[in-house]
């Protein structure tokens, strides 16, 4: 996995926990999911974060808005807030 937003890809991203993690990426959707890819804004997630918890990234909007801002954050200090809305088109900060 190549990412922009963590250089530890043992680790959950949200819980620290190790282990088996799978591949999130940030932005989702068949556009934005080419675009997350291609950019590196993913993040290694523990199953429960990921999608079994209450609190999990593809359950809980708070904690999917939470990924987004740290993916355009991190997008942007690597590239550019214009470059971000050309590519996404929405601000989540």
């Amino acid at each position: 996995m190549k990412s922009i937003i963590t250089d530890d890809l043992e680790h959950c991203y949200l819980c620290g926990v190790s282990g088996y993690l799978e591949e999130h990426h940030c932005m989702h959707g068949t556009a934005n999911r080419k675009q997350a890819e291609k950019y590196g804004l993913k993040v290694p997630l523990c199953p429960d974060c990921h999608r079994n918890s209450p609190n999990a990234v593809h359950k809980n909007k708070t904690t999917d808005l939470y990924i987004k801002k740290i993916a355009q954050l991190e997008f942007e200090n690597k590239y550019s807030y214009e470059l971000w809305m050309q590519v996404f088109k929405k601000n989540y900060r």
